[in-house]
């Protein structure tokens, strides 16, 4: 082939065995998910360092907050980080004190290492609550000044945030200063302050502020019961996503007492009498008569001369009735409430029809009537204090149903998420297109080739291979073409083949025989003379049939 045509084919078959296993492996490259998100930097330092340090492959975002591993080493990466303790939130706890040491360590650095540790076991404490998704809790032990007759009172404060787009609501925040108050001595419950990660005031040691605070969120609570049941309720009839609910309440929030005093006149008891009688009687003496006879009782002027005598009687009764009457005293609280109103938003219904096509159809007013019922029922209606209910159906415009064509991700987007994976399978079938077309389609030719010199090898000089059973021939069959070219010498004349002489045909020979899997006849003759030859050389003619076989194979 020469020394260029070598050199060529040595440098086609490297490049040949580097695309192979290049594309090989970008063909069983493993495909990477996320182990741990949102990770800080230090953290996912730390956990890189020990997935590759246990012989992990680790792969990191360039935002360094989210780690990802291959897809079948999710579970035994898991399980190493937690033999070792990782990840874990930020605030270590007790465990500061596993690994320090006494020797060095000052008083100052303990009482740190003890309020870090307090702060961090009552942050995991408060991460337990159902709803709270993390936590960060400050506290305050100011120490007792030397000859001080009063100690400094301790505080603490909390920042909670909620589990995704829930809030933490009063009953939470009550919880965590409970907890707090009693795991801290001396902290009294209100001087625990309690946080929301959005800057809302909880609880707070400030009667106004804690007031409103509180205000907000029971407010907050309210709706989202409320919001909660109209959404249940109304998803066992239109289907779950097919309803927005919307509540607002108003509540009260100043303080209100009420005295109402009320009297019925029909209803009167006699409480008290009083009867008073009174007599007088009085004389005078006769006209021109001077004496002292007006001036002597009646019962003693006996024998006294006549006179003018008077007498005088009078009654008085007085009655005191007691008049019946109600009084009352109402008093009402801050966070009372006084009015809700619901909007409702639900989506029409959805024909499909007999050709595929779907048929958008409002809700009838007879089924909005009695959903808003439910509605009413669920929230406890109030008509006296102005609650409001609408029920209105419309489409949505993002719904998706399962009977027509989803609102999904396009095609487009669709390409661009798997694109990697896509062209990693393409590359592969190219890498196996071209070894198959560069590499095995030749060497299978070459053996081709060499089968075929083998088999003109095994056949006696000057003849060609036959043809299969099967297979056509224009002129003679090849299977006697060694035989064919004796005639054509002189009469008499011997052809030779590998040693092997051909007899010429004798008479009668020239009888054509016909055989189905050969185009045209055959002198017996040559079927004669071909079997002699497989008589005298057994070998010979069994090297010709196996190189047949190899062909047809």
């Amino acid at each position: 082939m020469g020394g260029k045509r070598l050199a060529l084919l040595g440098g086609i078959g490297a490049a040949l065995v580097g695309v192979l296993f290049f594309g090989l492996s970008f063909a069983v490259a493993p495909d990477y998910v996320p182990l741990y998100r949102d990770m800080s930097p230090a953290e996912a330092s730390r956990v890189v360092n020990t997935l590759e340090g246990a012989g992990f492959k680790v792969q990191t975002d360039p935002s360094g907050s989210i780690v990802s591993v291959p897809q079948e080493d999710v579970a035994r990466a898991r399980m190493e980080l937690a033999g070792a303790g990782l990840p874990n939130d930020g605030t270590p706890g007790w465990e500061l004190f596993d690994e320090a040491s006494g020797l060095g360590m000052n008083s100052f650095m303990q009482r740190v290492n003890r309020l870090r540790a307090l702060e961090g076991e009552l942050a995991r404490s408060i991460q337990t609550i159902d709803g709270v998704d993390a936590a960060r809790v400050h506290l305050v032990l100011p120490e007792r000044e030397p000859f001080s007759r009063e100690r400094p009172r301790p505080s603490a404060s909390v920042i909670v945030r909620g589990r995704g787009s829930r809030q933490v609501g009063l009953r939470e925040g009550q919880a965590i200063r409970a907890l707090v108050a009693a795991a801290v001595p001396d902290l009294a419950p209100g001087q625990v302050t309690v946080l929301s990660a959005s800057g809302e005031t909880i609880l707070a040691d400030d009667a106004e502020a804690s007031a409103e605070a509180s205000m907000m969120s029971v407010r907050a609570g309210i709706e989202d019961r409320l919001s909660r049941r109209i959404a249940e309720i109304l998803s066992a009839r239109v289907g779950a996503g097919n309803a927005r609910v919307q509540v607002s309440v108003d509540l009260t929030t100043t303080r209100q007492v009420v005295r109402e005093q009320s009297y019925d006149p029909s209803q009167r008891v006699v409480r008290s009498t009083e009867t008073r009688e009174e007599s007088r009687e009085d004389s005078k003496a006769a006209r021109g008569e001077v004496g002292v006879a007006d001036d002597i009782p009646a019962a003693l002027a006996d024998g006294a001369p006549a006179a003018n005598r008077n007498s005088q009687s009078s009654t008085n009764e007085i009655v005191n009735y007691e008049i019946g009457g109600t009084q009352s005293e109402t008093v009402r609280e801050p966070g009372e409430v006084e009015k809700v109103s619901v909007a409702v938003l639900i989506n029409g219904i959805y024909n499909v029809a007999e050709d595929g096509t779907v048929d958008y159809q409002e809700r009838s007013p007879e089924e909005l009537e009695r959903l808003q019922q439910l509605v009413q029922s669920a929230i406890g209606y109030d008509e006296g204090r102005g609650d409001d209910v609408s029920v209105v159906s419309l489409r949505f415009m993002d719904y998706s149903m399962d009977v027509g064509e989803p609102v999904g991700q396009s095609f487009g987007q669709t390409l661009s998420q798997n694109l990697p994976s896509i062209l990693r399978g393409l590359f592969a079938l190219a890498v196996i297109g071209a070894v198959l077309m560069l590499g095995v389609r030749p060497a299978l030719r070459k053996m081709g080739e060499l089968n075929e010199v083998k088999a003109a090898e095994a056949l006696p000089a000057g003849a060609k291979a036959p043809a299969l059973p099967g297979q056509q021939a224009q002129a003679q069959p090849q299977v006697l073409a060694a035989a064919q070219q004796a005639p054509q010498g002189l009469p008499g004349q011997q052809a030779a083949h590998s040693g092997t002489v051909l007899d010429p045909l004798p008479a009668g020979a020239g009888e054509m025989v016909n055989i189905a899997s050969v185009q045209g006849g055959i002198q017996r003759g040559w079927i004669n003379t071909v079997s002699d030859l497989i008589e005298r050389e057994p070998d010979d003619a069994l090297k010709v049939v196996k190189s047949w076989l190899a062909e047809g194979a």
